[in-house]
């Protein structure tokens, strides 16, 4: 068992890092997955210290319950879910195209989140202060034919977390939906120096914001506009 609360964080790429990261700076211990154990370990390795990596299928719910299971049986508790998941496939039109898009991107997107929040939502309802995170993103909200797939799977997962708020009512769990326009790594930056990214927000900055609604008051439901909030403090 441990005193400490535990994050288990679903995608161990730049986003992933960074919030483990600061999660771990934050007192809490780390569990980052990926459906490439490669992938989790690298990001674990560099959070370093005690962060732990699994390869799990997030689409298949009796794999990942037997993840939480392992994860309860050692650690007794987990508080908190960071969803960061997803996928980006586009067409130049509404035809076939654009419903193999949608065939192809609702697993990742929306399929992951439903197994990951229905496998872990009763024990993230129980914590002193659990929580529930999805990343979407703004352009969800103004969808074109050439996004239609990925708008629509994504306006789905908003749907999901909806309900999930819904499921955390009376409780002092909170399910959040964090909007950017898309996200920013520094090998962005360092491939394209002279870019300036405008509405873009660095993985530093998604992670800072969720640490901070894992560790202060935040309400059950609450979606924030990453966008909004870098273009009033500009």
């Amino acid at each position: 068992m441990i005193a400490a609360p535990v994050a288990v964080i679903a995608g161990a790429g730049a986003a992933g890092e960074a919030t483990a990261a600061t999660l771990q700076a934050q007192g809490f211990h780390v569990v980052l997955v990926d459906h490439k154990i490669a992938n989790a370990r690298r990001a674990a390795d560099a959070v370093g210290d005690d962060a732990e990596a699994f390869e799990v299928v997030l689409g298949d719910f009796e794999a990942t319950a037997a993840f939480r299971d392992e994860l309860l049986a050692r650690l007794g508790r987990v508080d908190v879910l960071v969803h960061l998941v997803g996928g980006w496939r586009g067409s130049k039109s509404l035809d076939a195209a654009s419903v193999d898009n949608w065939l192809a991107l609702n697993p990742p997107v929306v399929g992951t989140l439903a197994v990951l929040t229905a496998a872990f939502g009763d024990i993230v309802k129980a914590a002193p202060r659990g929580r529930a995170f999805m990343v979407t993103s703004t352009t969800a909200t103004r969808p074109t034919v050439g996004n239609i797939a990925y708008a629509a799977a994504k306006r789905a997962a908003e749907a999901w977390m909806d309900g999930v708020a819904d499921f955390f009512k009376d409780s002092d769990s909170a399910s959040v939906t964090i909007a950017v326009k898309a996200l920013l790594t520094d090998r962005m930056i360092a491939d394209d120096p002279d870019k300036t990214w405008p509405g873009y927000t660095h993985v530093n900055v998604l992670a800072a914001r969720i640490a901070a609604a894992c560790t202060g008051e935040i309400p059950n439901g609450t979606r924030l506009d990453l966008t909004v909030e870098e273009e009033g403090t500009a």
